[in-house]
């Protein structure tokens, strides 16, 4: 992250007449500008000293609140200076740090943007808070977007687990009884392996690792910000034995014969499963999330391109409209505005997806590996029960690079920000890797051979 630096100098607006009360202005130089205004402390020429930019000490004047004054105007411009270029990610325009300052002075050195948190808040409270502050938009990422509807979802969901095990204790431990409510102190490692034990083993629906480490990560989340804003002092957190549990997923997704399989049924007897098995392979030809394959707009597609800014990363994506997608816009041309298939919940499209997957034929038993409790379970289904909107998704990646599409332009696609995240979607047997990297050195030694 870049450092914007800057330099704050006071200077008296005339200085020949020695003994005349003179306001001093403040200069704020930075970036080859500067922005200039009034201190609002008035000072005898005769009794100020350039260097070190301080009154003189003597009893004639009340050099401590000429001191402190400047203080105070320092305070207040650093305060309007940090807010804009943290904001903005970029030095501040003269004439806004300039209003700003002003705000701030008049508002006795708070600035008027950020809300000032309310020292008594509990920990439940400032959660409330910081979800309403997120849905809001008062609360943002550092690149200044909006967080996503899914990780709003995603807080809410986590504070329902926290609330749940808060019940529990309520319930279970003190028959009823009313007890304090979890305060910020009480997260500390003793919380971590109670919570633990809770999610896992007492919980009427025992959360999956990975589960469990979203809402470890969301409290972290919350004790990080809260510690920011002066709310407690506990850093116990921190410690690496509060950690973030994570472990691969097995999950399933369609290859490409399969797709193929699944795009030639015939539903024409039920158009409703027929839109939705269309819905779905949008999703696994253009690899996109749910929120983006289901919110393409006429102006997203141009020239055999969908070119769209993803919702949860703000990202320009451009992805060519395969074969599959043409023939499906095809068939829906005219009758949507973007030529694709109407839209359903996210709710909706899991329920019926398995319908669509099982009508189709995808009946065969799949078992998968899963790690609930910090245990590897298996799970035997039929394959139609296990496919959901996310297989899509997985799917595209997992079939890209079986023909050999380079990571990086499946990852800039995808969104995945690095290889190791981008790997847990990808499901390749080793053996297969043998044969892709068999059938890549064929291609480069044919290459050779024909040059």
């Amino acid at each position: 992250m870049p450092i914007f630096k800057y330099a704050v100098k006071f200077v008296l607006q005339q200085v020949k007449d020695k003994k005349k009360p003179t306001p001093l202005r403040c200069f704020v130089r930075y970036n080859n500008t500067r922005c200039v205004f009034k201190s609002g402390v008035v000072i005898e020429p005769q009794y100020w000293l350039v260097e070190p930019q301080k009154p003189r000490q003597v009893s004639a004047i009340d050099y401590k609140s000429i001191d402190s004054g400047l203080e105070s105007v320092k305070n207040c411009v650093k305060t309007a200076f940090d807010y804009l270029s943290d904001k903005n990610k970029e030095y501040p325009d003269p004439d806004k740090l300039k209003d700003l300052v002003s705000l701030i002075m008049k508002n006795n050195g708070d600035n008027p943007y950020i809300e000032k948190p309310a020292k008594n808040y509990t920990l439940f409270e400032f959660i409330e808070k910081l979800i309403r502050d997120t849905k809001e938009g008062k609360r943002v990422l550092g690149s200044g977007n909006r967080y996503s509807p899914g990780t709003i979802k995603a807080y809410g969901s986590a504070f329902g687990v926290l609330k749940g095990y808060h019940d529990y204790k309520v319930s279970k431990i003190t028959r009823g009884k009313a007890i304090e409510p979890i305060r910020f102190e009480d997260i500390d490692l003793n919380f971590y392996e109670d919570f633990k034990d809770w999610c896992y083993l007492y919980r009427s629906e025992t959360l999956s690792d990975n589960y469990f480490g979203t809402v470890i990560k969301f409290i972290k989340t919350v004790m990080s910000e809260s510690l920011e804003q002066g709310l407690h002092a506990n850093t116990k957190y921190k410690s690496k034995n509060f950690v973030k549990v994570k472990t691969e997923v097995d999950n399933i997704f369609l290859n490409k014969d399969q797709l193929e399989k699944f795009a030639a049924h015939d539903f024409s007897k039920n158009k409703k499963l027929e839109r939705v098995r269309d819905l779905f392979l949008v999703g696994c030809w253009t690899g996109l999330r749910f929120s983006d394959f289901t919110n393409i707009s006429p102006k997203d597609i141009a020239d055999g391109f969908f070119e769209i800014k993803t919702q949860k990363t703000k990202t320009d994506v451009v992805i060519p409209i395969f074969p599959v997608v043409l023939d499906i816009m095809t068939r829906y041309q005219g009758i949507t505005p973007n030529s694709l298939p109407p839209t359903l919940s996210n709710v909706k499209l899991n329920e019926y997806i398995k319908e669509a997957a099982k009508e189709a034929g995808f009946t065969e038993i799949v078992t998968l590996e899963k790690s609930m409790a910090g245990r590897k379970v298996k799970i035997t289904e039929p394959l139609y029960k296990l496919i959901t909107t996310h297989s899509a998704r997985r799917s595209f990646a997992s079939n890209m690079y079986h023909i050999g599409m380079s990571t990086n332009v499946i990852m800039a696609v995808t969104g995945h920000k690095s290889q190791t995240a981008f790997n847990t979607y990808v499901k390749v047997k080793p053996k297969e890797k043998g044969e892709m990297m068999k059938k890549e050195w064929d291609r480069l030694n044919m290459k050779v051979v024909n040059e």
